[in-house]
């Protein structure tokens, strides 16, 4: 039996991962979730459900360690972006004192991944493509080159990303340059991939490359690809990188046809359910290779993955003794069963 926490079940990386677990067939998991919310959607998809604090809160590695001891965790495997740099600085201190392997890159690695100005001078830095990229408050504006983008330097779910063409639509943008990055505009969105690749010690993946559509920042329509350019580029960032665990690497290509990576998520990411079930599931690597168990990975390049909205009920009484005795063995919902 290995017994892994995954925590953030009611975003799409928490069930994500969760699905994921699910459809591991040959190996006995426990999956214990955790999230803040009694209404998280993910609590009622394991095998037993926790309550939290918020993580960062003082007593957040307190709660986690009930957990831990309660359910004799193996993994963590964090699902909020949140928590990573929590996870990060606390990994070994976990393992030593709980026995629990924290599935989570460096302090350093995360820190690159979170900002994107410093994931771009990491590219460049280390001779990778790279989008051009500067601090909107460092740039000389009559210089710059349309069309652009302009984003948050840490940010997530395209929440302030904005396409400028021109110096008229970038004007508004000069009011508050706090943290703002002004980037080089890759392509477009017919050439935009988001690419899985999972690191375990010296052992790497395959590289799975998924053309992306995305609503609201989230990819709701993926189509496998093969290229050798994109998956070298990819495991060749990666590898100088020192990725541990699952990471989401998102490009495009520019007017070249050459991949140029804008977002590194150091972690597992939502599109970890559409690898799974076309035949590249990440956890499954994870934690196989971390046994020892032979995993055979064979991606249908003939599918496409269409992502859809499911409606999930859960009974009052059921919230009401989960946010009263903050953990529960849920009665798995039916929309989940298709997973398990």
């Amino acid at each position: 039996m290995i017994n892994v926490l995954v925590t953030g079940a009611g975003g799409g990386v928490g069930q994500g991962v969760i699905k994921s677990l699910k459809m591991i067939k040959d190996i006995d998991i426990k999956v214990v979730a955790a999230d803040m919310s009694e209404t998280a959607t993910g609590l009622y998809a394991a095998d037993i459900a926790y309550l939290v604090d918020r993580c960062d809160s003082d007593k957040y590695l307190e709660t986690l360690s009930k957990i831990f001891q309660n359910e004799s965790i193996d993994f963590y495997i964090p699902g909020t972006d949140v928590e990573l740099e929590f996870c990060a600085i606390n990994k070994h201190l976990i393992m030593d004192k709980f026995n629990v392997h924290t599935i989570i890159s460096s302090k350093e690695v995360i820190e690159i991944c979170d900002n994107k100005y410093k994931t771009s001078s990491f590219l460049k830095d280390h001779g990778f493509n790279y989008p051009k990229t500067a601090y909107l408050k460092d740039v000389d504006i009559e210089s710059l080159e349309y069309p652009a983008i302009v984003k948050p330097a840490v940010g997530c779910r395209s929440i302030g990303v904005y396409k400028v063409d021109n110096l008229d639509e970038l004007l508004p943008h000069l009011e508050n340059t706090e943290d703002i990055i002004i980037q080089e505009c890759v392509g477009n969105e017919d050439n935009e991939y988001t690419c899985t690749v999972v690191k375990i010690g010296d052992r790497m993946s395959p590289v799975l490359a998924l053309k992306r559509i995305l609503r609201s920042g989230d990819t709701y329509r993926a189509e496998p690809v093969q290229s050798e350019k994109i998956e070298k580029y990819v495991l060749d960032v990666a590898s100088k990188l020192e990725i541990d665990g699952g990471c989401n690497f998102q490009l495009r290509l520019d007017r070249n046809g050459e991949p140029k990576i804008f977002e590194i998520n150091s972690r597992f990411s939502g599109t970890t359910p559409f690898c799974a079930q076309i035949g590249f599931n990440p956890v499954e690597f994870y934690l196989k290779k971390s046994a020892g168990l032979k995993i055979i990975v064979d991606i249908d390049y003939d599918s496409i993955v269409l992502r859809h909205w499911s409606e999930v009920v859960v009974k009052k009484s059921t919230l009401k003794i989960l946010s009263e005795d903050y953990n529960i063995e849920p009665k798995v919902v039916e929309q989940f069963k298709l997973f398990s």
